[in-house]
C-alpha cells in the first residue's frame, strides 16, 4: 500500500486525499486549522491538527515512510516554500507542491519540488479548449500545442474500423482509446490501445492523442 502526506486540507487538499484513500492508499492529513481536520477524519485514513511551518512537528512524523508529501497551503505562497524545505530537508524525495504563479512554481523547484502543480491554470487551459475545441467531451494539456482528446467521431466514421479509417496517416494523431456507449454494445466499457478491426459506432467516444491542431482536423469534418 502506498502511503502518502498531504499537507494543508483546503479544497485542493482535501480532494486529491479523498481520491487517494478512496484508490487505496493510506493517508496522513496535516492542517493547523481544526474544523479542517475534523472534515478530513471521516474521509481519509488518518488527519491531525499541527503547524507544518514548525521543523519540530514534521521531524517528529516518519516522513521517509511515505512515498511521496502532497504540500497544498493554498494562497499562503511563503509557508508553502518553508515546508517544501523542511520535507525534503527530512528525507522525502517525492514532493508535489501547488503554486499559485510561475515565480513561486520556479523557487518551489529550486528548494526541492519534484512536481510542481498549477491546479487553476491547468484547469482554466483544460475548459477553454474544451469549449474551443469542436465536439470535445473532454481534454489533458500534454505540453505545448499537444493534448488526450475525448470527442465524438464524425458520422462519416460511423461503421468503420480504424483500419479503414487511417487516422494515423490521414491525421496525424493515435486513437488510444475508445469509450463504448451501453446502449449500442450492451454494456459500457473503455477499449484501451484499440485494435484495428475495432469498429466505430455511432455513439462511441474516441480518444486521441496528438497536435490540437490535426484533432480538431477531424472535429470539423
Amino acid at each position: 500500500m502506498k502511503k502518502f502526506i498531504v499537507i494543508g486540507l483546503g479544497n485542493f487538499g482535501l480532494n486529491l486525499a479523498r481520491v487517494l484513500t478512496e484508490n487505496g492508499c493510506e493517508v496522513l492529513g496535516i492542517d493547523k486549522n481544526r474544523d479542517a481536520v475534523e472534515t478530513a477524519k471521516d474521509i481519509i485514513s488518518h488527519a491531525i491538527i499541527a503547524d507544518s511551518t514548525n521543523r519540530d512537528v514534521l521531524s517528529s512524523l516518519p516522513l521517509k515512510d511515505f512515498d511521496a508529501a502532497v504540500i497544498s497551503t493554498g494562497q499562503e505562497m511563503a509557508k508553502s516554500i518553508l515546508i517544501s524545505f523542511y520535507v525534503k530537508e527530512l528525507g522525502i524525495k517525492n514532493i508535489i507542491a501547488r503554486a499559485i504563479s510561475e515565480d513561486h512554481g520556479e523557487i518551489l523547484k529550486k528548494v526541492g519540488v519534484t512536481t510542481v502543480v498549477f491546479p487553476e491554470k491547468d484547469m482554466a487551459i483544460r475548459i477553454a479548449n474544451i469549449l474551443s475545441l469542436k465536439n470535445a467531451l473532454d481534454y489533458l494539456p500534454m505540453g505545448r500545442d499537444y493534448g488526450i482528446s475525448e470527442v465524438r467521431p464524425p458520422q462519416s466514421f460511423t461503421g468503420k474500423t480504424l483500419m479503414d479509417l487511417q487516422i494515423p496517416n490521414r491525421f496525424n494523431c493515435q486513437v488510444i482509446g475508445i469509450k463504448e456507449d451501453p446502449s449500442e454494445t450492451g454494456g459500457e466499457k473503455f477499449i484501451i490501445a484499440p485494435k484495428a478491426d475495432s469498429i466505430i459506432h455511432e455513439k462511441s467516444t474516441l480518444v486521441l492523442i496528438g497536435r490540437n491542431r490535426d484533432i480538431e482536423k477531424i472535429q470539423n469534418l
